[in-house]
């Protein structure tokens, strides 16, 4: 006989692959609100307000100047997010130039219209790029004054920069970078070493209390072919694509704006004629696949004038960001050697903690060699560093944290002497650490000390003084479990500079017992690895949903490659005991799977909604769990939520599936009874029978 599991349902499932943007004015509302900023593709208009010019300036515009056909009004609504403004002194207010063409709008006013926007549209967030239009106001030295002065009005929709911001926290916000200096304080983020006329990767942007990262920005704006253009935009696109789904947090600018010879209007219209199509062709292509980054273009969202694929560039460049995989905040990280970091270090993905500063004694010197001892007094709350500590009154900090101008990632700044940080960090194991074995990696400047729930496992003086090299200690045996853990770190700063990360891996195994109670069926979750049953004497089977005609049922599949952290039944013919099942990494995935995982404990809060194997009177299946019956971490369990009949329960009479109990309105005595072909029958045969509008296996 097959060896089948079937379970009832009377829904239908239907998979559809993701459609064309049809909402461009909310266009991310389908972004993950874990993807990192940096690894999107975004259209902007380069010199954004240059459709419309004041009454002095109108005439030259006829020639030049005139690189947009659209108010930033009316773009928004069409997919832009990105704008370039050249704001200059004007009287009183900073007005937008092109040069020394004066524009028809002022900088507070298209602040406000941008404002606006996301407040109606929450979803959706916008870059402003700036550069000081120093050739509409001689290089006014009010400039950096008057600019602080307009951005404290918007502070509240002004977001600070950090090279790994998220899109969730950017919605409704403005993320403003400017390319000059102005008065104190940073209000986002500031871009250094823009490359003059050409492509470069030596640009830089930081935010308040955050490291320069690396800004790539191609700028060929003035060319005597357009095919050096072209080139230029293809290359800085080639090399943006590598950056999909890496986690270096790179920014990227490409401009498809420029002219041959000189600026003329004529010459940027066929500038945009060869270049925004250019790109919308290369993009299309599918050969691309990869972060554009921020996309400075002219004659942006234009679809009036075909002939400038304004529009057709802005909609291929939404469209791009769902044809490749994006990092996220919260991914798996891992090793070279493909071992997983169960707690990332913050070079890798930024975590939060919370924190207790304390400040050290005032003693004079510092580098004489004595500084080291100078805070041996300084100590925590009593039990600290305990798992249970109450540490709700700490402040959260990003890390790594260092002193201004480290150079080495950092997301929070630590100034100062003589202080110490007592650092509290939370991370959840989803699979029994036993089987593998785990590192404790960590940068301290200067001398520290960790426990890891409660236990301490390692310390050392000094400073490590190498950022490419980490300390890293084996974890002692039995210090980890599964669920939450906590690293309670005390770091002092002595003198010069500071800097502290940390991060766990586990190392992989290259096999992972398995044990068998019978050759009875049995669940079970993988342990936070990927596993290969083919060469072994064990079996596992996912179950999936088959569908015919207006009836569905689950069956058990066999598969042979699991992926971590997933449910599926096993059995073996061998019976009882403990079988050794190889590690591998192939990227598998279940998507079909109806069984999951626990990776916590889950609490039944609906009666007849989450069903366990389990063996009742000797019969074997998947039957309900009470209401307010908590599953432990590590279970494999149905989560019939949502469906519209209650499933049968599995009965299994060995290793075969020979009945299924259905609840239905008829009982079997007196329902109809039909085949799969639809003929009405006496009575039940052996096989598959449609009874009361359920499948009941005979």
């Amino acid at each position: 006989m097959k060896k089948v599991l079937l379970v009832i349902f009377s829904f239908f499932v239907g998979l559809a692959a993701k459609a064309q943007v049809t909402d461009y004015q909310n266009w991310m509302a389908q972004l993950d609100d874990d993807a990192f900023v940096c690894q999107l593709s975004i259209p902007g208009a380069h010199d954004a307000c240059s459709s419309s010019f004041s009454s002095a300036s109108a005439l030259g515009a006829l020639f030049s100047g005139k690189v947009q056909t659209k108010s930033v009004e009316q773009m928004l609504p069409l997919g832009t997010r990105l704008f370039d403004l050249r704001p200059a002194v004007n009287g009183n207010k900073l007005t937008i130039y092109h040069g020394v063409l004066q524009t028809s709008s002022d900088f507070n006013t298209v602040m406000q219209q941008l404002c606006n926007y996301v407040t109606t549209h929450p979803t959706e967030f916008c870059v402003v790029v700036i550069r000081h239009e120093t050739d509409g106001d001689d290089n006014n030295a009010n400039f950096g004054s008057m600019l602080q002065t307009s951005l404290t009005q918007f502070s509240d929709y002004l977001v600070n920069f950090r090279p790994n911001l998220t899109v969730g926290e950017v919605r409704g916000k403005i993320l403003f970078l400017s390319r000059d200096e102005y008065n104190a304080p940073i209000r986002g983020g500031r871009i250094t070493g823009w490359p003059g006329n050409t492509s470069s990767n030596a640009g830089q942007c930081y935010g308040l209390e955050t490291h320069k990262c690396s800004m790539w920005v191609q700028d060929f704006f003035e060319y005597s072919d357009v095919n050096d253009k072209k080139n230029s935009i293809e290359a800085m696109l080639n090399q943006s694509r590598q950056l999909a789904g890496k986690y270096n947090y790179t920014w990227v600018i490409n401009e498809t704006s420029g002219y041959k010879g000189t600026g003329t209007n004529s010459a940027c219209q066929t500038n945009a004629k060869n270049c925004n199509k250019y790109m919308q062709e290369l993009l299309a292509s599918g050969n691309y696949n990869g972060p554009a980054g921020l996309v400075f273009m002219d004659y942006a969202a234009d679809g009036d004038n075909s002939g400038y694929y304004g529009l057709s560039l802005t909609k291929e460049l939404i469209n791009h960001n769902f044809r490749y995989t994006m990092a996220k905040q919260g991914d798996a990280i891992y090793d070279a050697s493909g071992n997983l970091f169960v707690a990332p270090k913050g070079r890798d993905m930024m975590w939060k903690a919370k924190f207790l500063r304390k400040e050290g004694p005032s003693q004079p010197g510092g580098e004489d060699g004595n500084a080291v001892s100078q805070l041996d007094g300084v100590t925590g709350p009593a039990n600290w560093y305990t798992e249970d500590f109450d540490d709700s009154g700490w402040q959260t900090k990003l890390f790594p944290t260092a002193s201004a101008n480290t150079g080495a990632p950092y997301y929070s700044q630590w100034n100062g002497t003589y202080n110490v940080l007592f650092i509290r960090r939370e991370f959840y194991l989803d699979h029994d650490p036993s089987i593998s074995t785990y590192r404790f990696y960590t940068y301290h400047d200067d001398d520290y000390r960790v426990y890891l729930n409660g236990v301490s496992i390692d310390s050392e003086n000094g400073w490590s003084n190498d950022f490419n090299n980490y300390r890293t200690v084996n974890i002692p045996s039995g210090r980890l479990k599964a669920g939450r853990n906590v690293l309670a770190i005390m770091v002092q700063q002595n003198w010069g500079g500071a800097y502290f990360d940390c991060g766990i891996l586990r190392v992989t195994p290259s096999k992972v017992p398995l044990k068998l109670t019978g050759t009875d069926w049995q669940t079970y979750v993988t342990p936070g690895f990927e596993m290969n049953f083919s060469s072994t004497n064990v079996k596992a089977y996912q179950i999936v949903e088959v569908v015919e005609g207006n009836q569905s049922y689950a069956r058990a599949e066999e598969v042979s490659v699991v992926p971590a952290n997933q449910a599926v039944l096993v059995r073996s013919d061998n019976g009882a005991g403990t079988y050794q099942i190889p590690v591998t990494r192939t990227s598998a995935t279940l998507e079909s799977n109806l069984l999951k995982a626990s990776t916590e404990p889950i609490t039944a809060t609906a009666a007849n909604t989450i069903y366990c194997l389990a063996n009742v009177s000797g019969n074997t299946g998947f039957y309900p769990v009470a209401v307010g019956t908590t599953l432990p971490q590590g279970k494999g369990y149905l989560d019939m939520s949502g469906s519209n009949a209650k499933p049968a329960r599995i009965l299994l009479d060995g290793n075969d599936a020979t009945g299924i109990a259905i609840p239905t309105t008829e009982t079997e005595d007196n329902a109809p009874v039909f085949n799969l072909s639809g003929q009405r029958l006496s009575k039940p045969q052996h096989g598959i029978n449609i009874i009361g509008g359920k499948k009941i296996l005979k």
